[in-house]
């Protein structure tokens, strides 16, 4: 995937930081947002790779937003932003609204990078997993379909489906086969 197809979103009540994240992020499409309301409504016209939320906002803090933005888009990886550390509101995080990241302000340019980009791997990792394990559930409802062929045929004509295979792979047929 190109970089500029992945979408971002930066949220954060203070416009300097919105700022400094969309120069470190440049290469991606980043929306931003200076709220956890805004966020929201941006969420519902938007598919989003990533999210990046401050923690600290008023009205709706950056937990209760990524809570809420899960519900919306549960693909979507979420990273926090924090300026202190408490415990509780880290577990609240990582328990409701599944943070794959805290990035203590102020932060180092290469942690932002480098977060987004585990971020994003991490987001391709799920994402393929999820398309072959559909994969092995299709295949697995066709096997599912040919047994039951077969033992439906073995029950109309038993012995039909067993074969007696020589070594060089010719089928030997039995007299009373040819009868």
């Amino acid at each position: 995937m190109n970089e500029q197809d992945i979408k971002i979103l930066l949220v954060d009540d203070e416009p300097n930081v919105l700022k400094a994240l969309s120069r470190l992020l440049k290469q991606y499409h980043l929306i931003t947002a200076g709220s956890g309301q805004e966020a929201l409504l941006l969420a519902e016209d938007h598919d989003f790779d990533l999210v990046i939320s401050d923690y600290r906002m008023p009205g709706l803090d950056g937990i209760d937003f990524l809570i809420l933005f899960k519900r919306l888009q549960p693909d979507a990886i979420r990273v926090v932003l924090t300026g202190f550390a408490d415990l509780e509101g880290a577990q609240h995080a990582i328990n409701e609204a599944e943070v794959f990241r805290f990035i203590n302000k102020p932060w180092s340019d290469l942690e932002i990078v480098s977060v987004v980009k585990n971020g994003l791997e991490h987001k391709r990792i799920l994402t393929e997993n999820k398309m072959l394990a559909d994969k092995v559930r299709a295949q697995q409802i066709l096997l599912d379909e040919q047994e039951a062929i077969l033992k439906a045929l073995e029950a109309e004509e038993p012995g039909i489906t067993k074969v007696n295979w020589g070594a060089d792979g010719a089928i030997i047929l039995d007299e009373k086969d040819l009868e």
